[in-house]
């Protein structure tokens, strides 16, 4: 998979952004002959600032003339202490006065230098420098005034709401596309990142037929940031047929301190899915370890495995298990959830021994045996990042410490605690000692004592940043980096995480969380966007799905598959299907053999493979392409879609591989031409040379057209054998030709006995 992933990546990048290789000085010129503005052209863009304070005066694209940014009333950079109305920015600065701007253009870099001095103030240096097909901004801050905690940079950047056909921002995974509905407002998607409502540091637009897009390239700490897209109502600078790109630096600068931004590169002519690329490379994220580096020989279970979520509360001990797994398909992955003392959140970090009502750490073991023996792994739900006050941990902390030496700080030295349900816990610093030594000893015993295949880290990929004020963080803003680096050595491990951020898929294989669940469980989607003016797009797969495998939330039922739309945003996006074990003793579900089989079939072909196309088809179909693997989703609630002879359903999905070994949908009026029995029908078809397979985990009998095997002749008859879960024939069926193809009637039960598959093969 690896070489796979390379090769296809590389494709991309050399056909959507041959724009990165450093231009010569001829690719860009710079005037000030004009009164009022200085003009930096490249090869796609002109960029025009102020002379007065280099406030950013129109951004156009060369190509199409369109005007992707316009004059706002703001300037280039801002700096606010703990108010609004502390702001500070570069319109307050003029050529003369107290308050002094001066500008510097150098030809031989291509750069122009923007500077502002203030003794009140301090000092700020902005530079552009100028590229063919992009420009960098940077921005350098000496303090001389009170504590400065955002950074408003680049500030003042505007669009027109008559004009933008479509915004991009990483809006929990996999991403979201906003419609020009969006811009008309009043609306407000300004984020956190990193967090699940942020996974990267990245925003682009559509503006008529032109592209531009921002983001930061930081290699170095992590930079946290709000940003976004803003239309609110007058008198705003966001308002009217003005909307505002927001990217505002969360920051601790101290008086007589200096602080730096990260780069932020404003990229012009690439579409939403080279930019993304383009922040992917930039940022070193295609350099992080392949998934098959990370799991080895666990990836290829993994990738055909669905999740199965075991909530201990519905279930057996843990000593009944190996009965009730023998009933359940497999590969799984087991997910056993809410085992501690007390149940779920509680107890966290204290995750060893299990709750006695479910068994001692022999019993854990003795299960995750048992799972190992059928070829399923074994995940368990952990939560070290929020600790419970009753917890054994936390009662018996080595003198002197007490809760404030482990805790996240604020500015006021007040532990930071978070509420869930009815428990209250304390998050922790990841540079306190004590912090560190106890999710190691954590780890360590998922190791030992419980031989667990992979673990589950809650709410790291999800919280938003905070500043951490604990003695032992290097500053204020260092919390995210203190868990990265907290976690990197045990990226062997199989570490995945709620939702999840880009620099996560460094030493992490699998991220949990999806825009689905945000829309299902809080309607979220519809109360940020507004309803009918968003849909999800693709942008984590672009940026790390051969990085990470991607999940549904680990916890919420909502996201199961089990119905139509979840599966179709699976396959669609390429995420690993999730299930939930609730009954005791285990009872089959068709749901969920139809997950297992999907899971089984097409995981391999997308679980850890790069995204390499993403199209829109019509207004409400998509058609995603993992390699060979070719996935048509139609999202239309209402009405099917043909493709090939194959009706797909509503909130269905068409998948095939390019070999045509594998063939899997919900499918409702066609199949391969033939009509189907009233409803939807999940239908899977596995070819080889002398046979094919045929399963219909859910769905009511139909008959059911396949093409016959590539070794068959007219001189030969064909059969269909029904065959039980254990691969055992039940009876044959007879078939006929039709148009070459073989029809035979497909029937759940065959001689009352469950029919899982039928083979057909040549008589």
């Amino acid at each position: 998979m690896q070489a796979r992933s390379i090769t296809a990546i590389s494709t991309l990048l050399l056909v959507g952004l041959v724009s990165h290789a450093r231009p010569t000085t001829r690719a860009v010129t710079f005037s000030d002959r004009a009164r009022d503005r200085v003009v930096v052209t490249g090869a796609t863009y002109r960029v025009m600032l102020s002379k007065k304070n280099g406030k950013i005066l129109g951004l156009v694209d060369r190509a199409s003339g369109t005007e992707l940014l316009a004059d706002a009333r703001r300037c280039l950079w801002g700096a606010m202490a703990s108010s609004d109305s502390s702001y500070i920015g570069g319109c307050s600065f003029a050529p003369a006065g107290a308050r002094r701007f001066s500008y510097r253009w150098d030809q031989r870099s291509s750069t122009l230098t923007l500077a502002y001095r203030a003794h009140d103030f301090g000092s700020v240096l902005v530079t552009l420098y100028a590229r063919a097909a992009s420009f960098d901004l940077r921005m350098t801050f000496a303090n001389r005034g009170v504590i400065r905690t955002r950074i408003p940079f680049p500030d003042g950047l505007v669009g027109d709401t008559g004009t933008v056909s479509a915004g991009y921002a990483p809006n929990v995974l996999p991403g979201v596309r906003l419609r020009p509905g969006f811009f008309a407002g009043p609306a407000d998607d300004v984020q956190i990142y990193p967090s699940r409502w942020a996974f990267a540091d990245y925003l682009a637009l559509d503006v008529a037929s032109a592209h531009t897009s921002l983001y930061s390239v930081a290699n170095g700490p992590l930079s946290p940031v709000l940003l976004g897209f803003r239309h609110q109502a007058a008198p705003s600078p966001c308002s009217g047929r003005v909307f505002c790109i927001v990217h505002e630096f969360q920051t601790w600068i101290p008086n007589g301190s200096t602080w730096t931004s990260p780069v932020v590169r404003i990229r012009i002519g690439d579409t939403a899915a080279q930019s993304i690329l383009a922040y992917r490379q930039e940022n070193g994220i295609d350099r992080y370890p392949s998934l098959a580096d990370k799991l080895g020989a666990r990836l290829p279970t993994l990738a055909r495995a669905p999740l199965l979520k075991a909530n201990l509360p519905l279930l057996e001990p843990f000593r009944a298990w190996a009965l009730d797994l023998a009933r359940l398909p497999s590969p799984l992955l087991l997910h056993p959830v809410a085992f501690t003392t007390g149940g779920h959140d509680a107890n966290d970090p204290d995750f060893l021994p299990p709750d006695p009502r479910w068994g001692t750490n022999d019993d854990f073991r003795s299960m995750v045996e048992a799972a190992h023996a059928r070829g399923d792994l074994v995940m368990p739900y952990l939560n070290l990042s929020w600790w419970d006050p009753n917890s054994p941990t936390m009662r018996q902390l080595p003198a002197p410490l007490q809760e404030k030496d482990v805790a996240v700080l604020d500015a006021r030295g007040d532990p930071v605690t978070v509420e869930y349900g009815n428990h209250t816990g304390v998050i922790v610093s990841p540079f306190a000692s004590f912090v560190r030594q106890r999710v190691a000893q954590e780890v360590e015993q998922w190791r030992t004592e419980v031989p667990a295949d992979c673990l589950f880290l809650d709410q790291l990929g999800a919280r938003p940043w905070l500043r951490d004020f604990n003695p032992a963080a290097p500053n204020p803003l260092a919390y995210d980096d203190g868990w990265l680096s907290l976690t990197a050595p045990y990226a062997g491990r199989c570490l995945m995480v709620e939702d999840g951020w880009d620099r996560l898929a460094r030493d992490f294989v699998g991220f949990h969380g999806s825009l689905l669940m945000m829309a299902r469980e809080l309607d979220a989607p519809n109360q940020i966007f507004g309803t009918g003016n968003w849909e999800p797009y693709p942008l984590a797969d672009l940026l790390f799905h051969d990085k990470v495998l991607m999940y549904q939330h680990d916890l919420y039922e909502g996201t199961m598959a089990t119905d139509s739309e979840v599966l179709t945003w699976n396959m669609a996006f390429g995420f690993v299907s999730s299930s939930s074990w609730q009954t005791a003793p285990a009872e089959t579900s068709p749901w969920l053999d139809l997950a297992v089989a999907l899971q089984r079939d097409l995981g391999p072909h997308y679980a850890g493979v790069p995204l390499t196309d993403y199209r829109s088809l019509t207004p409400h179909v998509t058609q995603s392409t993992f390699d060979d693997l070719e996935v048509i989703a139609n999202w239309d609630t209402n009405a099917v879609y043909t493709a090939g002879g194959y009706d797909v359903a509503p909130n269905g999905f068409l998948a095939r591989t390019a070999d045509g070994g594998i063939v899997a949908g919900a499918f409702r009026g066609h199949f391969d031409g033939v009509p189907l029995s009233p409803g939807t029908h999940f239908l899977i078809v596995e070819r080889r040379a002398a046979s094919l397979t045929v399963r219909q985990p859910v769905g009511d009998d139909t008959d059911v057209a396949i093409d016959p095997p590539l070794s068959w002749t007219a001189a030969h008859a064909l059969q269909a054998t029904a065959v039980d879960v254990n691969g055992n024939d039940i009876g044959t069926v007879t078939g006929e030709l039709r148009d070459g193809r073989f029809v035979f009637h497909y029937a759940s039960t065959l001689d009352r006995r469950p029919a899982a598959a039928y083979r057909v093969t040549v008589g």
